[in-house]
């Protein structure tokens, strides 16, 4: 870790203990005040300073298991300094990333940001993402103009996919009660986006948390993909719904 990112990351993990007093719940203070003596007798300011403590404390032990329900697809806090840190630097790179002009330069520039990223595969600015390491793009893909990856968990895109200007794949997702939305310790859930091969988005599509999509799949323009779609089909609507069934895909055939 460089000097630089280090006072980076201390300041966020300061700020994000911060925020964790400011909206501090009944359970953390009863856990923080469980082995003091008389805590009816302490001011307002003697417990501030025990929940501020407890919360220090424990942090480091919240990060770690929220990281693990993160990636166990579980509802989890965001609140993940290293992450915090990770998207900024995203920022800066799709800063850079979206201001160069030459498409080709721009290419070799995915390389070692994504996790992996094939040959021929080209990507329209202004293109935006979360972090950059959770995506996997396989050979001769193609994302038009303005297109959004949330990769908070993995997306995994095949062969020769095209996507249409404006798609967004979402793979972060929040709970329906909004009690849960307030915990930070339950706010965010993400689920992993994987599309197989020879597929075709029109534009404007979105694709929800946890989807599943097969080899030669044809989604129509401005649909809103929620659930898993097979093989050989084409799709359009809000949700998206099966029209037609495609010739079957054949992986590796070779054209005469």
């Amino acid at each position: 870790m460089g000097f630089m990112e280090g006072i980076i990351k201390k300041f966020i993990r300061k700020s994000l203990i911060d925020a964790r007093f400011e909206k501090i719940d009944k359970e953390t203070k009863e856990k923080a005040l469980k082995n003091i003596e008389n805590p009816s007798e302490l001011t307002k300011g003697e417990k501030d300073a025990i929940y501020k403590k407890y919360i220090e404390e424990h942090f480091d032990e919240e990060v770690e298991e929220s990281l693990k329900k993160m990636k166990a697809g579980l509802p989890h806090s965001s609140m993940i300094p290293d992450m915090i840190y990770d998207n900024m630097q995203c920022r800066k790179f799709l800063k850079k990333f979206n201001s160069t002009e030459n498409t080709l330069k721009r290419s070799n520039m995915l390389k070692g940001f994504f996790k992996h990223i094939g040959k021929n595969v080209f990507i329209e600015t202004n293109f935006k993402c979360e972090y950059g390491y959770n995506i996997s793009i396989d050979d001769d893909s193609f994302m038009n103009a303005d297109c959004m990856i949330l990769d908070n968990a993995e997306v995994t895109i095949g062969k020769n996919c095209w996507f249409g200007p404006r798609c967004e794949l979402i793979t972060a997702g929040h709970p329906i009660q909004y009690r849960e939305r307030r915990n930070m310790n339950t706010c965010s859930i993400d689920k992993p986006i994987r599309i197989g091969n020879e597929c075709w988005f029109g534009a404007s599509v979105i694709v929800l948390p946890g989807v599943t999509i097969g080899n030669n799949v044809v989604v129509g323009a401005g649909s809103v993909v929620t659930k898993d779609v097979p093989s050989n089909t084409v799709v359009c609507g809000n949700p998206a719904r099966p029209k037609k069934q495609l010739d079957p895909y054949v992986e590796d055939e070779v054209e005469e």
